[in-house]
C-alpha cells in the first residue's frame, strides 16, 4: 500500500512537472504603471506576439503562454509621457528584454525606467543578470543625452555631442558583449548578443565569433539571423558576381541584372517604414541624376513589414510615389517564397547598399548612407 502510494505521488510529480514546462508565465510588479498599457512582445513560430492579455493580483501583473524555444521578447510600457516629440513623430523611450522561455519569470522595476528591471528566472536571464546592469547602465547614459538634447533642459547643445555620447555607450557596450561571448560560448545570451554585433563585426570576425560558439547555440533558432548574415555576406562578398534578383518591377515586368550589364548597378535594399531609408532617397536621387547618363542604374528591392501581400504592396507603392523616386524598384515580399533577395545577399539592417560593376560583379558594400558611395563614383565615372 505504502509502495503504491508513494508510485502514485511520484507520478503527479511527474505530471505537474511536465505542465508547467509546456508554458511561461511572466509574474511583473512594476511601480508607476498607472493605467497605461502595458504588454510583451516577441516571436514565436514564424509569428509575432504583442501579448496586452494579464491578470493582477496583489500588484502584480501575470503574462501566460508557450513559447517553442527560448526567444528575446521585450516589455513595454506605453506611457507617452516617456518619449521624446519629434517634429510629427516620436522617440520612444527603451523598453526592457528578456528571454522568455517555458519557465515563471519574476520582473522587478519601474515603468520610469523599465530597461533597468531586474529579470530572474530561465536559464538565459540567470546568465544574462551579470551583464544586463552593465548595460542598463550604459543605455541610461544614452537615453538621458537624447532627451537632455531634444528637451527643455539642453544640457547637450549640438546633435554631435549627443552622438558623441551616444558612441562612447556603444563601444562600452560592445567590449561587455564581445567579453561575455568569449567567457560563454554555450549561453544562448551570446547568440542574442553576438547577433546585436552583426552588422557592425567586419564578416571575418563576425564568423569567427560564430564558429566559437556551441553547436547547439549556433543550431538553434535564435542563430538564424547570424546563420543567414554570415551566408548571404559571404556570397555576396567583394570580388563575387552579384546573385541574379529574379523579381518583376512595379508594372510586373521581369527585372534581372543580366539585362543590365554595362552599367553600374547600385543595388538598395530599403523599406516604406525605414525612416533612414528614406531620408537617403534625396542622396540618391542626386546621385541618379549626376550618373543615369554615363551608365549608371538604381535597383530599389524593398522589403516591408507584415504578412499581408496587399498591404505591403500599397505601403510600397505609396513611399515610391511620395519620395518621387524613379529608379527600378521591386518589391521582396512579392514570391519571398521562391526567392528571398535580402536573405540571399545577408541584408539584416536597412538601408543597405551593394554596387555591382559593369560586369555584374560587385566592388563595394555600405551599410546606411554613407558619402563613401559618392566618392566610389567619382573615382568610377569620373566628377
Amino acid at each position: 500500500m505504502t509502495r503504491g502510494i508513494a508510485g502514485l505521488l511520484c507520478l503527479c510529480c511527474v505530471w505537474s512537472s511536465s505542465i508547467f514546462a509546456q508554458g511561461f508565465t511572466v509574474k511583473a510588479k512594476i511601480k508607476n504603471r498607472g493605467n497605461h498599457t502595458t504588454l510583451i512582445a516577441y516571436q514565436s513560430g514564424g509569428k509575432y506576439f504583442m501579448d496586452t492579455s494579464f491578470t493582477e493580483k496583489d500588484g502584480w501583473i501575470y503574462f501566460t503562454g508557450s513559447v517553442e524555444e527560448p526567444v528575446i521578447a521585450s516589455l513595454v510600457i506605453r506611457d507617452p509621457s516617456l518619449n521624446i516629440k519629434r517634429g510629427e513623430g516620436i522617440i520612444p523611450s527603451p523598453s526592457l528584454s528578456f528571454f522568455l522561455s517555458n519557465d515563471e519569470i519574476i520582473i522587478t522595476g519601474d515603468a520610469r525606467e523599465i530597461y533597468k528591471a531586474t529579470v530572474i528566472g530561465g536559464k538565459a536571464n540567470n546568465e544574462w543578470a551579470t551583464l544586463k546592469a552593465k548595460q542598463a547602465r550604459l543605455t541610461g547614459m544614452e537615453w538621458a543625452a537624447t532627451r537632455d538634447y531634444y528637451g527643455a533642459k539642453k544640457k547637450y547643445t549640438t546633435e554631435e555631442k549627443v552622438e558623441a555620447v551616444k558612441q562612447k555607450a556603444a563601444e562600452q557596450d560592445r567590449k561587455l558583449k564581445l567579453r561575455f561571448i568569449s567567457k560563454n560560448p554555450a549561453s544562448l545570451v551570446s547568440v542574442y548578443l553576438l547577433t546585436g554585433l552583426m552588422n557592425t563585426l567586419p564578416l571575418k570576425e563576425l564568423e569567427q565569433k560564430f564558429n566559437t560558439l556551441s553547436e547547439e547555440s549556433r543550431q538553434s533558432g535564435l542563430a538564424a539571423g547570424l546563420r543567414n548574415k554570415i551566408e548571404g555576406s559571404r556570397a555576396t562578398a567583394v570580388g563575387n558576381a552579384a546573385i541574379e534578383l529574379n523579381k518583376k518591377d512595379i508594372n510586373g515586368h521581369p527585372v534581372t541584372l543580366a539585362a543590365l550589364k554595362g552599367k553600374y548597378v547600385l543595388l538598395d535594399f530599403w523599406g516604406s517604414w525605414c525612416g533612414p531609408c528614406r531620408q537617403s532617397h534625396p542622396h540618391l536621387k542626386s546621385l541618379y541624376e549626376k550618373y543615369k547618363s554615363k551608365g549608371f542604374e538604381i535597383v530599389g528591392i524593398a522589403q516591408e513589414q507584415g504578412s499581408d501581400l496587399g498591404k505591403s504592396r500599397k505601403s510600397w507603392l505609396n513611399a515610391i510615389e511620395v519620395d518621387g523616386i524613379d529608379w527600378i524598384q521591386v518589391l521582396n515580399n512579392e514570391d519571398v517564397q521562391k526567392f528571398d533577395v535580402v536573405k540571399a545577399y545577408g541584408v539584416t539592417a536597412f538601408p543597405t547598399k551593394v554596387l555591382l560593376d559593369r560586369e555584374g560583379k560587385i566592388i563595394a558594400r555600405y551599410v546606411g548612407d554613407s558619402e563613401e558611395i559618392d566618392r566610389k563614383l567619382a573615382e568610377l565615372m569620373g566628377k
